[in-house]
């Protein structure tokens, strides 16, 4: 056993020692670090707009009352930094057109 605190084990002796060893003691500090703080007005505002329920970008281009391109742009920002999450995709697409994979039209 000593050698093996020589080698850099650690002696876990109680679950307090085992919270200490995987860091554990500071989770409260790891999700403070973590909040979200907007780059600019714009993610400010579509954050505000934000909630915990899915919204889709018209949605959340009604509520911000900014254009659909900034909303689209900045969300997929968002997206890549890890502010929000994408859940409500919808196809859009002509009503008369019928897609189908591998073909093409000319």
């Amino acid at each position: 056993m000593n050698k093996l605190i020589q080698n850099g084990a650690l002696p876990l002796l109680s679950v307090n020692d085992i919270m200490q060893a995987l860091d554990f003691t500071r989770i409260g500090e790891h999700k403070a670090a973590r909040k979200v703080i907007p780059a600019d007005e714009t993610e400010a505002k579509l954050l505000n707009v934000l909630g915990g329920e899915p919204l889709n970008v018209a949605g959340i281009r009604n509520r911000a009352d900014l254009p659909i391109e900034r909303v689209s742009a900045t969300l997929a920002l968002m997206e890549l930094k890890g502010m929000v999450r994408s859940m409500n995709y919808v196809a859009v697409r002509e009503e008369q057109s019928n897609y189908q994979a591998g073909t093409e039209t000319g």
